[in-house]
């Protein structure tokens, strides 16, 4: 970087990304794309990435690999769930995944494609201390010609129409499904990183030999669904979620268990609880409220309740002050103006029923509207305890 363009970023850092495409409009001598990569890249590293963030002259890549690529916390706690000696990842990226993976392997191999990306990674391991072996190729042809055998594969696959919603693995880059036999044959373990969007069980039948699925969210928004695929598969898969905030919220279950349980429910009682995303997304419905002795409020109602306070319940706990049917003339009686709406299995969304209700967003009042036992929409209105 030339020392105008490192004294404009440095001036304007802090601004909004559309307004410095303004300024940069009228300075055709300065390179606009990469300064505001770089500006994007700093506003976000800043919380998502704090060790490249407090690195010098580290450079940031796309808005869109900025926007794809793990945080700081979802990297460390990948860190966890693999060991070993040594790792290739086949889909590098920005390297946030290799470079905490580099902390704990001997060796680390770097496959990307991207001549141009893989050359930004290179400089910023430099900076970052970080010995790791580059390859400027694809996946499919490191693994063609590759004669190395590693502990673990690592690989996170790109969908590969930008536009649409995807649902399944092969309908990611690289196809992981045509890949596997020769992952596994290079490598022990293959962990695999997919967007939250995926359906898990769809997911784990393609794979076939997943000993572990983990499912991660942070601070109750789910980023990232992963899956340890080894060569064989000789007890159920294991499903571990994780939901990262001030405390680390783990829940452990198999889908055999899942099945196997049998809800009890109940109207809501003193107190309500609401799952985080991370359990919600791994469809732990019935086991979740068999382990800590809690009634459902209906079958497709992922709300459970209770009289006696349960504190370590990993996700949302509210006190209830009231209960309500769904109509104007009830909420009125119970005197509020404003609250916090939530919608579990209910006819209308968030936006119908505060017009409905004549309802302002906000305060200290959390609102539920949810279907109970008897199939009756129902407002239960409650006081947050955590």
């Amino acid at each position: 970087m030339n020392k105008e363009t490192i004294t404009f970023i440095k001036d304007n850092k802090h601004k909004n990304v559309n307004d410095i495409a303004l300024l940069l409009s009228k300075k055709e001598n300065l390179d606009a794309n990469f300064i505001i990569n770089q500006i994007n890249g700093l506003q976000k590293a800043k919380n998502k990435l704090p060790t490249f963030y407090n690195t010098p002259e580290i450079i940031f890549p796309s808005i869109k690999s900025m926007e794809q690529c793990s945080s700081e916390k979802t990297a460390l706690l990948k860190t966890k769930m693999i060991n070993g000696n040594s790792l290739i990842d086949l889909t590098g990226g920005f390297g946030v995944d290799t470079y905490f993976f580099s902390n704990f392997f001997k060796s680390i191999d770097y496959v990307e494609p991207n001549k141009e990306l893989l050359e930004v990674v290179q400089h910023n391991f430099n900076l970052l201390n970080t010995k790791i072996k580059f390859h400027n190729t694809t996946s499919e042809a490191f693994l063609r010609s590759n004669k190395t055998h590693f502990d673990v594969a690592y690989i996170d696959p790109d969908r590969r129409d930008e536009s649409k919603r995807i649902f399944n693995l092969s309908d990611c880059f690289p196809n992981v499904i045509e890949l596997l036999p020769t992952i596994l044959s290079t490598a022990d373990k293959l962990l695999i990183k997919t967007s939250p969007f995926l359906d898990i069980k769809q997911t784990l039948e393609a794979l076939k030999t997943v000993s572990k699925c983990f499912i991660v969210a942070v601070k109750n928004d789910c980023k990232e669904v992963l899956y340890l695929v080894e060569k064989e598969k000789n007890k159920p898969t294991e499903i571990i979620t994780y939901n990262l905030d001030k405390n680390e919220d783990i829940f452990k279950f198999t889908y055999e268990e899942e099945q196997d349980t049998t809800s009890h429910f109940s109207q809501p009682k003193k107190y309500l609880y609401e799952p985080n995303a991370a359990i919600m997304k791994a469809g732990a419905f019935k086991i979740i409220g068999k382990r800590f002795g809690l009634d459902k409020l209906a079958q497709h109602t992922h709300l459970y309740t209770s009289d006696e306070l349960i504190n370590d319940f990993p996700g949302r706990i509210f006190e209830i002050n009231n209960i309500a049917d769904y109509q104007k003339k009830d909420i009125k009686n119970l005197g509020i103006t404003k609250a916090n709406v939530s919608v579990r299995n209910f006819p209308d969304e968030v936006a119908v029923i505060k017009k409905k209700l004549n309802l302002k967003d906000g305060g200290n009042c959390y609102l539920f509207a949810a279907t109970n036992l008897n199939n009756k929409p129902v407002l239960i209105l409650t006081k947050k305890m955590n």
